[in-house]
């Protein structure tokens, strides 16, 4: 059964204002993109809401909301929508407070005052899906990075003098190596010393089989602690707080989808799911997702650069 709060975030999807009648609206504003001078990121705009007691008069679009999504008469959904408000005030009277999740939260003072505190990553915006902060770099960033990739490409120059008479010393000759053949070499026989550290027997006298049993645990062990990568991940908020963020994920999780995590960059904060290595296998995963749970209706792909 679809709550109130789903309704009113349903229909916020398309329209600028929704009237819970006898109660209030909630009204959306789009905030324009804006450049973080800071952190030299530029950010994508997005919609707040604001809710307004004010506004009480029944517009016909939450009723309207019941009939088609119970396939309902007037009446009937009339009546379903009712029981709903009933309840959201019997909260609201009780506890002071009615979460709405994807909006805010609903607060009530001693003097029938209501207040909403939104979510700091707005609301779901279909004009807006798709598009992600990116970060900008100063040309003397780029500079500095130059000097030191050149830095770095002078050490691959190394003087080697000749052994022989004194004619063959005072020759000079330069050889240059491949910086990648250095990085693979160097690779390879840290590799090789970790293999032999790890698999020699800590007894004083070590048998061809007991090395080889390490080698095997080693190799048994290797997929317990393997790191998830891949740099595309799944966005399902944005502009959240780590609070709201972490409580999202726990959500996921105990409905059995235990890849969230939340990820913080400058101002910039999402709640991200899964690790996938391309944007094509990103968006397979989330068209298998939005089968399954809901959840994941809203969610697009993001190349993350953490």
């Amino acid at each position: 059964m679809i709550n109130l709060a789903r309704h009113i975030e349903i229909l916020l999807l398309e329209h600028d204002c929704v009237v819970i009648p006898g109660f209030g609206g909630f009204i959306t504003n789009a905030e324009e993109a804006r450049f973080l001078e800071q952190e030299w990121q530029m950010m994508p705009p997005y919609r707040t809401v604001r809710f307004n007691q004010a506004l009480k008069s029944n517009d016909g679009l939450l009723v309207q909301s019941y009939m088609n999504i119970y396939d309902a008469s007037f009446p009937a959904a009339q009546k379903q929508m009712q029981m709903d408000i009933d309840e959201m005030m019997d909260q609201l009277n009780l506890t002071g407070e009615y979460a709405m999740e994807n909006i805010g939260t609903l607060r009530i003072d001693i003097n029938h005052n209501i207040s909403l505190d939104t979510d700091e990553s707005g609301i779901n915006t279909p004009w807006f899906y798709g598009l992600s902060s990116f970060a900008l770099e100063p040309v003397e960033a780029i500079e500095k990075q130059r000097e030191i990739a050149t830095a770095i490409q002078q050490t691959s120059v190394l003087p080697v003098t000749s052994a022989g008479n004194d004619e063959e010393k005072s020759k000079t000759v330069v050889v240059k190596f491949n910086r990648r053949w250095i990085d693979v070499a160097v690779s390879a026989a840290a590799a090789v010393m970790l293999f032999f550290l790890l698999s020699y027997s800590s007894e004083p006298k070590a048998t061809t089989d007991t090395l080889t049993a390490s080698a095997v645990n080693i190799s048994e062990q290797s997929d317990e602690v393997a790191v998830p990568n891949g740099r595309f991940a799944l966005v399902m908020a944005s502009y959240t707080t780590r609070a709201n963020g972490e409580e999202y994920i726990q959500k996921l999780a105990e409905e059995g989808y235990k890849e969230g995590r939340f990820f913080e960059k400058g101002k910039m904060t999402r709640v991200l799911y899964g690790h996938y290595a391309t944007a094509e296998d990103a968006d397979a995963a989330l068209h298998e997702l939005r089968e399954k749970n809901s959840e994941f209706k809203q969610a697009w792909v993001l190349e993350v650069k953490e």
